[in-house]
């Protein structure tokens, strides 16, 4: 069985340094989530996010704390070019990262250009 933990932001003003993310939707929401019992990997990672305007960026998503066996881990997010109607993107990504049921893991987020985002990131645990 796989189990989804789920973070959100909207209108973040996002820079080059990692920012926790937590929200759900309208929900705010702890930084950090318990790693679910019962599982030993983070299996996949799905992030959505975009930019206003003519904002461009690439973005990094990291998974830190105790409930990250092997360290942190980073999942790279597709860039995004500079336009007047705004930037749409999202990756799947298959992963195989160690978890530790039990303890904690926080999501955050960084992008290489200050810009304006809104994000979606769901960690699939199995």
């Amino acid at each position: 069985m796989a189990l989804t933990i789920a973070r959100t932001e909207t209108q973040l003003s996002a820079t080059t340094s990692f920012q926790a993310m937590d929200n759900l939707m309208a929900s705010t929401v702890s930084s950090s989530f318990v790693v679910p019992s019962g599982v030993s990997r983070m299996v996949s990672v799905d992030v959505a996010y975009t930019a206003d305007g003519a904002e461009e960026s690439a973005a990094l998503v990291r998974f830190a704390g105790n409930g990250m066996s092997d360290g942190e881990q980073y999942v790279c997010c597709a860039a995004i070019g500079a336009t007047t109607v705004g930037n749409n993107n999202y990756v799947s990504k298959d992963t195989d990262f160690n978890v530790i049921s039990g303890n904690s893991i926080e999501m955050s987020f960084a992008v290489t250009d200050a810009s304006t985002i809104s994000a979606t990131v769901v960690a699939t645990f199995a």
